[in-house]
């Protein structure tokens, strides 16, 4: 089986509009080119604040020991039920994991295998 891939990159919104845009207007015209998902961040405090340390552990997790529920997700963590719950949101919010809906509750599952992760930050100093 495939591996299935998303690519995290930084950088100006317009430029990832851009390369969308391109993406389907080929698409439209019969072009089919290999084309991996991508999140773009607008700047790192953005990413920083999306991707966390215990969102990323959450994402692991889900992909290892597919949780029945977000309810056993968060026992089997050890953390507090509502704070899973919102962490898995804005997951599902930004493209990384579905919630799929089980007589038990709300089952998420993770979309890809592998993330993978395209960051640049300069290092000059912007005056305004």
């Amino acid at each position: 089986m495939a591996i299935k891939k998303i690519k995290i990159t930084m950088g100006k919104l317009e430029k990832s509009f851009r390369e969308d845009k391109k993406f389907f207007s080929n698409l439209d015209k019969g072009i089919i080119k290999k084309h991996t998902p991508t999140i773009n961040f607008e700047n790192f405090d953005i990413y920083k604040k999306i991707l966390t340390p215990k969102r990323l552990e959450l994402l692991k997790f889900i992909k290892s020991k597919k949780p029945k529920t977000i309810k056993a997700l968060s026992i089997e963590i050890n953390r507090d039920f509502k704070n899973v719950y919102d962490d898995v949101k804005l997951l599902e919010s930004v493209g990384l994991i579905e919630l799929k809906k089980s007589d038990l509750g709300l089952v998420p599952v993770t979309i890809y295998d592998e993330i993978e992760m395209n960051i640049r930050i300069p290092l000059e100093v912007v005056s305004n």
